[in-house]
């Protein structure tokens, strides 16, 4: 293994392979195999090993005991569940959030907004899209003082994510509408109207389920 790599092992094996994955050189339905990610990585089979039961366990992958382990191919049914929640999720945490909105959330959603107009300008690596995107909207929910709320909320989000990484242009950020919708969607809390937050949010996540290239 090389001697720069700081990480433990494992912790770097699964930043490796998530990696793969989002750079599409890993695909929805594809069998993956210890070996051939030990060798390509760097590190044993054993870190891979602990790297893929993560990855699993997170919905990156499939693994099946005593058969195998596959990259996710969710069906259309799937994806819409977890979308449908995430909607459910992200409304409820408005209305509980909207009273509680302060300048100082102002602010870090500005500032968030801020990061993300860096990354399409090619100011910021665009691995880091993800986490300003999903910032945003957790910063929201976190307002509602729901802890329950904003970890189910995490979680669906992380799904979400998965799905537009396999099936979107996830870094065409020139045809990536969610920047002009964030700063819509900011536009109506800065007015403290509860209903246009709700209603641009749920068009917001819903479009991100129709720009899924989905072949079924």
């Amino acid at each position: 293994m090389n001697n720069e790599i700081r990480q433990p092992a494992p912790e770097f094996a699964y930043g490796e392979i998530k990696r793969l994955i989002m750079l599409k050189k890993l695909k929805p339905g594809q069998r993956l195999s210890e070996n051939a990610l030990s060798k390509e990585i760097g590190v044993s089979r054993t870190p891979v090993r602990e790297a893929l039961r993560k990855l699993a366990s997170e919905g990156w992958l499939n693994m099946v005991p005593d058969t195998g382990v596959w990259v996710s191919s969710p069906t259309k049914r799937e994806i819409l569940n977890a979308y449908e929640f995430r909607i459910k999720l992200e409304t409820w945490g408005i209305e509980m959030a909207m009273p509680n909105v302060t300048p100082l959330l102002i602010t870090k959603l500005e500032d968030c907004l801020e990061e993300e107009e860096a990354i399409y300008k090619g100011m910021e690596k665009a691995e880091k899209y993800s986490e300003i995107n999903n910032k945003f909207h957790l910063l929201i929910a976190e307002a509602s003082g729901n802890d329950a709320l904003c970890q189910h909320l995490q979680i669906a989000i992380n799904r979400t994510d998965i799905y537009m990484i396999f099936y979107e242009d996830y870094y065409d950020f020139e045809n990536n509408c969610s920047l002009s919708e964030h700063r819509d969607i900011l536009k109506s809390i800065k007015e403290a109207d509860t209903g246009q937050v709700i209603r641009k949010i749920q068009a917001h996540i819903e479009r991100g389920f129709l720009d899924l290239h989905l072949k079924y």
